[in-house]
């Protein structure tokens, strides 16, 4: 067994994401959260912050609107571009959410930043520099919707399981703990057919942030109209028990 410290398993299997978190079976039950995203804010262009493989941005593309992918993984965007490069209405590249290029501003309608992408900024100072990103890039009314864990509905220093899937020979279990406000993720990757087996552990550590301090911040960055909700479908009021924090929030 080895511990991966240095390089997450996202830099180094970024061609088995889709895997890991079975994109394929979520493309159907994602679709319709997508969809229903754009009847609600009926967006011309969308930036996806955060769009790892590019399921996300695919499915607004393929909705007939413009979109672009984000993300700081490089592995990341070149899987995107390869699972989706050849469609209309799409682009991909490598971009920091805290140092959004400027050519990105007042550019999009919508913005979504979606599962829990936003936690790796790392701090409430760039947290702020993210949302000042995300504020500058949309068109004035345009809306951001974020997505992210309700990290304080975890029960501290309890391992909660998250999914395990597996691919062929491959099997991965991930879970998750949480030690005050930083959540721990870790993902196993076991291959059955190597021998020895071939195990290995990742950890990737996050910051957290409670819903008042997201709050508190879209407003500092002058967003207006923030709603919290408890899933995409932006049905369900957030709670403190909900197990995620959905946030629209327009620019004035």
């Amino acid at each position: 067994m080895s511990l991966k410290r240095q390089k997450s398993f996202f830099e180094i299997y970024a061609h088995e994401y889709d895997y890991l978190t079975n994109a394929s079976e979520r493309k159907v039950s994602h679709k319709k959260e997508i969809d229903t995203i754009i009847n609600i804010f009926k967006p011309e262009s969308v930036l996806d912050a955060g769009c790892a493989t590019g399921l996300t941005t695919s499915l607004f593309a393929n909705a007939g609107v413009v979109a672009k992918g984000i993300d700081k993984s490089r592995p990341m965007i070149k899987m995107s571009k390869e699972n989706y490069g050849n469609l209309e209405n799409i682009s991909f590249q490598s971009a920091i959410f805290e140092t959004l290029p400027i050519a990105f501003n007042s550019k999009f309608d919508l913005i979504v930043c979606l599962a829990n992408s936003i936690s790796g900024v790392g701090s409430l100072h760039n947290l702020s520099r993210a949302f000042k990103g995300f504020y500058n890039s949309l068109k004035p009314g345009g809306t951001l919707v974020l997505q992210m864990l309700n990290y304080i509905s975890i029960v501290d220093g309890e391992l909660l399981p998250i999914r395990a899937t597996q691919h062929e020979n491959i099997i991965y279990q991930r879970f998750s703990e949480r030690k005050g406000k930083r959540l721990y993720i870790y993902v196993n990757r076991l291959d059955t057919e190597s021998d020895p087996l071939h195990f290995e552990m990742f950890r990737h550590e996050f910051e957290n942030f409670t819903p008042v301090e997201v709050v508190s911040t879209l407003k500092k960055t002058n967003f207006k109209k923030i709603k919290k909700y408890s899933d995409l479908f932006l049905e369900k009021s957030f709670i403190k028990t909900s197990r995620d924090l959905v946030i629209t929030a327009m620019k004035s």
